[in-house]
């Protein structure tokens, strides 16, 4: 499904978007939880899973942005009275005749692999205020087991499920039409910061390391980053 179509299917496949959408976004969500609840649940991380989470994370803010994109096409259709049942199911003219220069064809790969990969990305920015979140998301969920505590501690659960949950919202809210979901590891990072010392179970270290990366993760929360790209309708969500 991810082949079919061609760049521009937002508004040539409409049901096909959908369908992808639901595949990609909640039920990729299903399974990186999953993948999240491992050390919790069965008391250890399989490396093959982290894999296939890691593989699938970029793809949720990418298909955020397709599926907005076809939103606005379908609100669109309505407001210029077409039948939204054909619209969707047979796609529809762009409404403004704004000529895709940018976009580097796909046929092109072999000379332009750059170009290629540039064009599969728009709409997904790396503000460092995300990549440091990331990187202190992976190292708190780590952190247990490099300061020698048990995994089935309820400090190290803390750590194990809110390192990760930093790394999934950081990841997702590089989509610039989600990012406003960044606010999301304010809770987080305070989850982590307080809760190894209200467990009492881990080490010192482990406590100190989680205040620090708790708060600094809350801190790096509130900046947006640069937004290189316009969303039509949807520029007024993304602050």
């Amino acid at each position: 499904m991810g082949w079919m179509g061609s760049p521009s299917r937002w508004r040539t496949m409409p049901w096909m978007v959908t369908f992808f959408g639901i595949l990609v976004i909640p039920l990729g969500l299903v399974h990186i939880f999953l993948v999240i609840s491992q050390p919790i649940v069965v008391g250890e991380w399989c490396t093959f899973c982290l894999l296939a989470a890691a593989i699938m994370l970029p793809m949720i803010p990418l298909e955020f942005d397709e599926v907005i994109a076809m939103r606005q096409h379908m609100v669109q259709a309505k407001k210029r009275g077409d039948n939204l049942w054909k619209v969707f199911w047979k796609g529809g003219e762009a409404f403004e005749e704004n000529k895709d220069e940018r976009t580097t064809e796909l046929i092109e790969f072999p000379k332009k692999p750059m170009g290629v990969f540039k064009s599969s990305v728009w709409g997904m920015s790396v503000p460092w205020t995300l990549g440091v979140s990331t990187a202190l998301g992976v190292f708190a969920m780590f952190a247990p087991a490099t300061f020698g505590v048990d995994i089935t501690t309820t400090s190290a659960h803390a750590f194990h499920l809110g390192g990760s949950l930093i790394v999934v919202t950081s990841v997702i809210c590089m989509g610039e039409i989600v990012r406003r979901g960044r606010y999301l590891n304010i809770l987080l990072g305070l989850g982590v910061a307080i809760t190894p010392w209200i467990a009492g179970d881990g080490s010192l270290g482990l406590s100190v390391a989680g205040t620090i990366v708790g708060l600094a993760v809350a801190a790096l929360s509130f900046p947006r980053g640069p937004k290189k790209e316009e969303y039509g309708l949807w520029d007024k969500y993304v602050k």
